[in-house]
């Protein structure tokens, strides 16, 4: 009896042992497949259109500098485009790198022309001064940076008078050039800045008062400022020194009086 005890459960655990066996391998398989579908799920990809070259800011954008890129659905960016016909024509407003996605943000509205006209916003306008190496802080002011301007009344005979009239002024250009690489200094004769038509005529109007001055600032202050404040700068007090005119004395003459026998008599009278 024993020795059919043994074989009995032996025979058992061996067909228990291939029951367990085909239910992990059943197991592994079911958790295999989910896992497969989940990873295609989430790994589905799409095409949009990137920038095939480096590609300038004002530039109208053709064929030769778009392409078609393989990217994850689920991280498409914002105002992607999947068709390179919705492109084509249109103006870069910033600068674009090979390989980056075309975003609706960084493009100018149709019809908005090339070059700089396409860097102007709606009801703004765009007005170049002169300026030097002082006037233009050392060659730091350069596109897409923000300055404030100050006009320095020289009318009046006694007292200079600066006032900070404009604040937070966007430069679009220096020179001839939208785009600066690296942000290098560079000293130009103009500046072209982006204007409201109504500061733009002021600013006309300022520059035949007196000299004007560009302040750089941070893009990031976005603190309110106060209103403009007028500063008189007092000149030094000029000495005037009384002129010393010669006045000679003043002439004199003589008149003889005779009275009958009396002797002659003499007087004096100035001249008046």
């Amino acid at each position: 009896m024993k020795k059919y005890g043994t074989i009995i459960a032996l025979a058992l655990a061996v067909i228990f042992g291939v029951i367990a066996v085909i239910l992990v391998n059943k197991w592994l398989s079911t958790k295999a497949s989910q896992t497969a579908v989940t990873r295609d799920s989430s790994m589905s990809v799409t095409q949009i259109v990137v920038a095939a070259t480096d590609v300038n800011i004002g530039t109208r954008l053709d064929k030769t500098q778009l392409a078609l890129a393989q990217w994850p659905k689920a991280s498409v960016p914002k105002g992607a485009f999947e068709d390179v016909e919705q492109v084509i024509g249109r103006v870069s407003v910033t600068k674009m790198l090979t390989g980056t996605p075309i975003l609706a943000a960084e493009l100018a509205a149709p019809n908005s022309g090339a070059g700089m006209v396409a860097l102007i916003k709606p009801g703004m306008r765009a007005m170049a001064i002169r300026v030097d190496e002082v006037v233009g802080v050392g060659g730091f002011i350069l596109p897409n940076t923000f300055v404030d301007i100050i006009s320095i009344d020289e009318k009046s005979t006694r007292n200079k008078v600066a006032e900070t009239f404009l604040r937070k002024v966007e430069v679009l250009a220096i020179a001839q050039e939208t785009f600066i690489e690296e942000g290098k200094p560079k000293v130009v004769r103009t500046v072209t800045m982006e204007l409201s038509p109504e500061d733009a005529e002021l600013l006309a109007e300022k520059t035949h008062e007196g000299p004007i001055r560009l302040v750089l600032r941070n893009p990031l202050d976005e603190k309110e400022t106060p209103p403009p404040v007028k500063k008189v700068v007092q000149r030094a007090p000029v000495r005037r020194v009384k002129p010393r005119v010669y006045t000679p004395p003043p002439a004199t003459f003589e008149v003889e009086v005779i009275r009958g026998e009396k002797p002659a008599e003499n007087y004096q009278f100035k001249a008046k």
